[in-house]
């Protein structure tokens, strides 16, 4: 598993997907949904909500809860007991705080 600190995240995410955050994209470990948080706002998330569910939980989460997306329905989080299941990162704070994420989609296309 990848552990690396926020900026160099951000950094990756950036030289991957380009500098507007809502584009990221992230995979899901248990079903592979891939989405960003735009998807998640499209649905009707907050932007704030986007945000941080598009890297530490499924678009299945909301598909699961009835609200209109197409995706599989999946309830997984990174924030859960199983975490990413080895298949995410770690990304570490400014506070040495240690945050399990969803890893980036390969491709900005997917």
């Amino acid at each position: 598993m990848i552990k690396q600190t926020l900026d160099k995240w951000r950094v990756e995410a950036r030289e991957r997907f380009g500098d507007k955050g809502a584009n990221w994209k992230f995979v899901c470990p248990s079903c592979g949904n891939v989405r960003s948080p735009q998807d998640f706002i499209n649905a009707g998330c907050s932007e704030a909500e986007a945000s941080r569910l598009s890297y530490q939980g499924c678009i299945g989460r909301i598909a699961h809860a009835g609200m209109k997306v197409e995706a599989k329905s999946c309830n997984w989080s990174a924030y859960g007991l199983l975490g990413t299941m080895g298949k995410g990162r770690i990304v570490i704070t400014p506070d040495g705080q240690e945050t399990e994420v969803f890893d980036f989609a390969k491709e900005a296309s997917e």
